[in-house]
């Protein structure tokens, strides 16, 4: 059973959820927009080796609208967490901005991980910013209807109907494509979100300070600090994923002990919104008994 608790970190109070004492710390991160329940797919699974902790990253989910959101404060709230409320080396599991995060905390605190699951992300900041410029009109988009107070009904409406322009997508709104639980479940989590986790991001395709903002505290050179096994799981940039094969070969360049593993039936979610985990899980599970 999982029980959302709260952790003080400075001035923010980070929200999570965790499940019961069935072996070994891990801690969970989410991407950005989202919160700790993107992980509801897998916990039922993880939770019957591993002692789950899932976080809400601040201005996200029922975490403390606490500016700033930059790399820098996801990645020391996670050290604090994991020195103040877990207390022992943990397996960390980063999804998207999430998995950023994850390998800068093994990088920067070595003592802390065990080992790193890297979800589908950037891992160079060039990348991000081409990320920023790409999905320009996501980020503002839903900056707009972050937050949201009026009837649950109208959120989704205003999702489905959010204007998108992305190279090579072909789409015209967020909507088209995506079924009413789709909607649904995007809707949720934009309710939930602080705007101002999005200001930056709204216009990082321009305005270079705002991008050097974002991306404060992320260092690539720092990928050779990891000491501690790290697999690195691939979307299809066909389908939206983000971390391309060029990304994937810097890794592995970079990163001593690497395993990859690329999924092509899944998008930069790997299943985790359409809850079609299996291959993910397979993966992930191979990966995490060989550390047992």
């Amino acid at each position: 059973m999982l029980v959302e608790k709260r952790f003080r970190v400075g001035e923010a109070t980070l929200n999570y959820a965790e499940g019961p004492e069935g072996g070994p710390p891990m801690v969970l991160t989410h991407g950005l927009t989202d919160r700790w329940q993107y992980y509801l797919p897998i916990m039922p699974f993880l939770t019957q080796r591993w002692h789950v902790y899932a976080l809400d990253f601040r201005g996200h989910g029922r975490s403390s609208r606490t500016p700033p959101y930059r790399y820098r404060d996801h990645i020391e709230d996670a050290i604090s967490f994991i020195e103040g409320c877990v207390g022992e080396p943990v397996v960390l599991f980063g999804s998207s901005m999430g998995g950023m995060v994850a390998l800068m905390v093994a990088a920067r605190r070595p003592d802390l991980v065990k080992a790193v699951v890297f979800g589908d992300s950037s891992i160079k900041t060039d990348r991000t910013r081409q990320v920023m410029i790409d999905f320009h009109s996501y980020w503002y988009g839903w900056r707009k209807l972050a937050g949201f107070r009026g009837p649950f009904g109208e959120l989704v409406r205003l999702v489905s109907e959010m204007p998108v322009s992305v190279p090579g997508q072909g789409k015209r709104t967020y909507g088209e494509g995506l079924d009413s639980i789709s909607l649904m479940n995007k809707a949720n989590y934009l309710r939930h979100l602080d705007p101002e986790v999005l200001r930056d991001w709204a216009v990082g395709d321009t305005d270079a300070d705002a991008f050097r903002r974002v991306t404060t505290g992320y260092e690539d050179r720092l990928l050779r600090e990891i000491r501690c096994p790290v697999l690195l799981v691939q979307g299809n940039p066909k389908k939206g994923g983000i971390f391309t094969d060029e990304a994937v070969e810097f890794a592995k360049a970079n990163i001593r002990e690497a395993y990859h593993v690329y999924i092509p039936e899944y998008d930069h979610n790997l299943g985790l919104y359409s809850w079609d985990t299996g291959k993910l899980l397979q993966a992930v599970n191979a990966f995490l008994e060989s550390l047992r």
